[in-house]
C-alpha cells in the first residue's frame, strides 16, 4: 500500500491533473472576477433626488402600501417554490466581490427600481416598491415577492431651483431592466451574489450568521442555495445559446407575452414549446384599466381577475403542470397555483381608486390655458375618434360588465388593425400566429370544452339580450314594437342562469313571433319589403340581423369553434386563456366560492374570453404626459414626437434617465455624461423597436378624400391623421397636460370585498 501511494505521489500524470485543476479553477475565479468587475463599470450611478412628491391620484396612504406591498404568490426564479430565493436571503445577500448589501436602497437604485425615502411599517427592510414577501408552505419559509407595482409605478426626475424632484407616478411605467439578462443588470449580478456566497466560506459564514437563528443547520442552508443556484440554471428560456430575445429588452420594457407564455408552456411543460420573441412593449400605466371593456396593448383580456392573474404568472407565480416524471398530474391536484387570489383583489380594489395624476405646475410650470384651448379642439378633431373614452350604452354596459353600476363605468375600446396603424406589428401578431401544445398538461378536447363552452353560452344569452334592450328604444319603431321588446327584455331569464341551464326552456320562439310579428326580418336571409325594417338607422339593422343570427347559428357557432380548437395547436391566446380559466375554477373549487361571488371577484361580472386581432388598441389618454416613453414598444421618446411624421423622428435615442422634458413631455433622450452608463442606446431599426405608425402625415388631399372614415376611405398604411405645424404639436401638448377622461366630480367608490363572506 505504502508503496502504491508513493508511486502515486511521484506519478506525473496525477501532478499533471493537480495543476489542470489548479489552472481550471484560477482560471474560473479570473473570469468571475472579470465578470463582477466589468458589470461594476457599466452598471448605472445611483439615482440621487432631493424631495419625493406624491402626484395627485386620490390615493391615500393605506391604497398606496396596499398596491406596493401585498404579496401576489410570486417567487424569484420564476414559478419555482423549493428552489425559490428566501426573502432574509435577500434582504442580507452581498453583492459579488463586495461586503455591501445586496438589498441596499443605494444599489436597488442603480437597478432603476423605485426606493422610498425611509423604512415603513409596510416596508420595514427599505425594499424597492413591489419588493415583499409571502409565506410558502412547501419551504415552511417566507419567499421573495415581486408585485405588479414593481413594473407598474413610474417617477419623473426634475430638478428646480437647485432642488431635484422625484415625482412619483402611481400605476405609471417602470424604468428597470428587470427581465434584461446583459452584463450589469438585476438578474446576473444576483446570480453572482448567490454563487459566489455558496462557494466562498468566508462570505458564506458571514451570511449565514444573518440569516439562521443560533444553533441553525449551515449544511441545510448550504443546500438550499444549492438548489436555488440549480433552479436558475434550468431555466431554459434564458440559456444564452438558444436566443429566444434577439431584441434587447432595455430599460423600462420587458417581452410580456413571450416570457409569460415561455414560462408556462416551455419551463413548466415542454421545452419544444420555447419560441423566438421579438416583442418588448413597455409597462403600461393602470389607472382606469378597470374601466376598459378589452385591456393589454392588444386588447386581449376583458376580464379583470384574468388580467391579474395572467400578470402573477408573468412574474413568477407557481403552477406545476406536470410531476417530476413528465406526466400529467392527478385529476385533483391539476391547475393549483400559488397565485394569491385574495391579495390580488386587495390590490384590484385600490387601483379602482386610482385616477390620472394632475399635471404638477408648481414644479414643471403652469399651463398655458388659451393654448390648451386651441389644443382641446384639435385633440377632439383629431384623437376622440380612436382614443375617446367611448362610454357603453346601457344594453352594452350589461352584456360586458353586469355588476357595473353605471355606463360611465364602461368604456369601449377598439383595436385598430396593423394595416390601418402602421406601428411595430411583432407583439400583435405573435400573439394570434404562435401555437402551443397543452396536452402534457392532461389538457384535452374535453378539458377545452368543459372550460369554454359555458363562457361562450353564456356571451350568446347576453348578446341576445342586450339586442333586445337595444331594440326596446328604437326610436324608428312603432310604440307597439317597442313595447313588445321591452316585455321581452323584462321577461328574458337571468342571463347567466340560462346558459348554465343550456337555454331550457328556451325564450327564442318568443322572440321569433314577435320579429315576425313587426316583420323584422334579416336582410341577409331575403329581399326586405318590411316598411319597419327600412326605416331602421343601420345601428338597429344590425341589432336585427344579429338578433336572427344568434337565434338560428349562434349556438351551433358555439360548438363548431369550441370543437375546432386542438390541444395541441393552441395559440398564445388562447394557450394563456384556458391556463387562466383552469386556476380559477380550481381555486374557486377549492374555496367553495358561491355562484354570486365568483362574478364579483372576477370583476363585474365579465367573461373571460379572449379577443385575438392583430392590432392595437388606442386607450384614453388622461395622464399620458406622465408615462414616456410612447408607443407600445416604447419606440417613440416624447409626446412631440407622436404628432410627428415618422420618417422626422429619432431613429436613435437614449432610454435609462428619468429626468422629464416638459416642453416636449418625455424623458430627455441623451446621456447624462460621456461615459454612458446610465442607459442604453435605443435602435428604431431593430426588429420589434421600428417607431413606424400613428403619423400624422397626410397630405392635404389624402385628409379631404379620408373624411373620418378609414374603412372606406382608408389612408396609407401607418398614417392616422393631417400634417400638424410646430405650433398646433405644442398646443395639443398643452393640453394634454389637463385632459381629463372622467366628468367633472366622478368620485367611484369600490365594493367590499366578494371575499369577505367565505372567510378568504
Amino acid at each position: 500500500m505504502l508503496n502504491f501511494l508513493k508511486k502515486l505521489l511521484t506519478s506525473r500524470w496525477l501532478w499533471r491533473l493537480i495543476i489542470l485543476v489548479g489552472v481550471v479553477l484560477a482560471l474560473a475565479i479570473l473570469a468571475f472576477v472579470y465578470f463582477v468587475q466589468s458589470s461594476k463599470r457599466i452598471q448605472p450611478p445611483e439615482e440621487h433626488t432631493d424631495q419625493t412628491v406624491y402626484l395627485n391620484q386620490n390615493w391615500r396612504v393605506e391604497d398606496r402600501n396596499t398596491y406596493y406591498y401585498s404579496p401576489q404568490g410570486t417567487a424569484v426564479p420564476q414559478g419555482t417554490t423549493l428552489g425559490a430565493v428566501r426573502y432574509d436571503w435577500f434582504v442580507n445577500l452581498e453583492l459579488p466581490l463586495s461586503t455591501e448589501r445586496f438589498a441596499s436602497p443605494s444599489n436597488m437604485r442603480r437597478f432603476k427600481f423605485l426606493v422610498d425615502p425611509a423604512p415603513t411599517p409596510a416596508n420595514p427592510d427599505h425594499l424597492p416598491v413591489g419588493f415583499t414577501k409571502h409565506f410558502d408552505a412547501d419551504i415552511g419559509d417566507s419567499v421573495l415577492d415581486i408585485t405588479c407595482a414593481a413594473c407598474h409605478t413610474g417617477e419623473l426626475h426634475y430638478k428646480k431651483e437647485g432642488v431635484n424632484y422625484a415625482l412619483r407616478v402611481d400605476g405609471g411605467q417602470a424604468m428597470h431592466a428587470f427581465t434584461d439578462l446583459n452584463r450589469g443588470t438585476f438578474g446576473p449580478t444576483l446570480i453572482s451574489a448567490l454563487l459566489e456566497t455558496y462557494i466562498n466560506p468566508a462570505k458564506f459564514d458571514r451570511f449565514a450568521d444573518k440569516v439562521l437563528a443560533e444553533g441553525g443547520d449551515r449544511d441545510l442552508l448550504k443546500q438550499q442555495m444549492g438548489k436555488n443556484l440549480a433552479a436558475f440554471l434550468s431555466i431554459k428560456q434564458n440559456n444564452p445559446l438558444k436566443h429566444l430575445y434577439p431584441t434587447r429588452e432595455g430599460y423600462g420594457r420587458t417581452d410580456a407575452l413571450g416570457r409569460i407564455a415561455n414560462t408556462l408552456f416551455g419551463d413548466h411543460l415542454i421545452e419544444s414549446n420555447m419560441q423566438v420573441s421579438a416583442a418588448p412593449v413597455s409597462y403600461p400605466f393602470l389607472w382606469n384599466i378597470w374601466k376598459f371593456n378589452w385591456v393589454q396593448y392588444n386588447g386581449s383580456v376583458a376580464q379583470p381577475l384574468a388580467r391579474n392573474v395572467g400578470e402573477a404568472l408573468g412574474v413568477g407565480a407557481h403552477i406545476p403542470l406536470r410531476t417530476p416524471e413528465g406526466a400529467p398530474l392527478p385529476a385533483e391536484d391539476m391547475f393549483r397555483s400559488s397565485v394569491r387570489v385574495e391579495d390580488i383583489e386587495k390590490i384590484e380594489l385600490a387601483l379602482q381608486r386610482l385616477v390620472e395624476p394632475e399635471w404638477p405646475s408648481e414644479i414643471f410650470g403652469a399651463v398655458d390655458q388659451p393654448l390648451a384651448e386651441q389644443g382641446e379642439v384639435l385633440f377632439k378633431q383629431h384623437c376622440v375618434e380612436c382614443h375617446g373614452p367611448h362610454v357603453a350604452s346601457k344594453a352594452r354596459q350589461m352584456q360586458e360588465a353586469p355588476l357595473k353600476k353605471s355606463v360611465h363605468d364602461q368604456w369601449l375600446i377598439e383595436v385598430i388593425d396593423l394595416d390601418h396603424i402602421g406601428t411595430d406589428a411583432n407583439a400583435a401578431q405573435g400573439f394570434v400566429e404562435k401555437t402551443y401544445d397543452l396536452s402534457p398538461a392532461g389538457i384535452t378536447k374535453d378539458t377545452i370544452h368543459q372550460v369554454l363552452y359555458p363562457l361562450f353560452e353564456r356571451r350568446l344569452a347576453r348578446d341576445v339580450l342586450a339586442r333586445l334592450q337595444t331594440l326596446a328604444i328604437a326610436e324608428q319603431l312603432s310604440d307597439e314594437a317597442r313595447a313588445a321588446f321591452a316585455a321581452l327584455a323584462a321577461q328574458y331569464p337571468p342571463a347567466d342562469h340560462l346558459a348554465d341551464a343550456g337555454f331550457e326552456p328556451s325564450p327564442f320562439p318568443a322572440i321569433v313571433t314577435v320579429l315576425n310579428q313587426f316583420e323584422l326580418k334579416p336582410s341577409y336571409a331575403q329581399t326586405v319589403d318590411s316598411q319597419a325594417y327600412k326605416q331602421l338607422s343601420c345601428g338597429f339593422k344590425c341589432q336585427v340581423n344579429a338578433l336572427w343570427w344568434d337565434i338560428n347559428f349562434g349556438r351551433d357557432a358555439n360548438t363548431k369553434l369550441v370543437g375546432s380548437l386542438d390541444p395541441t395547436k393552441l395559440t398564445e391566446g388562447l394557450g394563456l386563456n384556458i391556463i387562466g380559466l383552469l386556476i380559477k375554477n380550481r381555486f374557486y373549487a377549492d374555496n367553495n366560492l358561491s355562484y354570486d361571488q365568483i362574478q364579483c371577484l372576477e370583476g363585474f361580472g365579465t367573461l373571460d374570453l379572449p379577443q385575438q386581432i392583430a392590432g392595437y388598441k388606442p386607450r384614453p389618454l388622461a395622464g399620458v404626459w406622465a408615462t414616456p416613453p410612447f408607443l407600445h414598444n416604447g419606440s417613440v421618446p416624447n409626446i412631440y414626437q407622436m404628432l410627428m411624421p415618422p420618417e422626422q423622428r429619432d431613429k436613435r435615442f437614449f432610454v435609462g434617465r428619468r429626468d422629464y422634458d416638459p416642453a416636449h413631455l418625455g424623458y430627455i433622450s441623451t446621456p447624462a455624461t460621456d461615459a454612458e452608463t446610465d442607459g442604453i442606446w435605443f435602435d428604431t431599426s431593430i426588429s420589434g423597436n421600428h417607431n413606424t405608425g400613428h403619423g400624422f402625415s397626410a397630405t392635404p388631399e389624402q385628409w379631404a378624400a379620408y373624411k373620418g372614415d378609414y374603412k372606406n376611405n382608408p389612408l396609407p398604411k401607418g398614417i392616422i391623421g393631417p400634417l400638424l405645424s410646430h405650433e398646433q404639436r405644442l398646443a395639443l401638448i398643452e393640453y394634454l397636460k389637463i385632459h381629463r377622461d372622467n366628468p367633472a366630480g366622478y368620485q367611484f367608490e369600490p365594493a367590499p370585498s366578494c371575499l369577505a363572506s367565505s372567510g378568504q
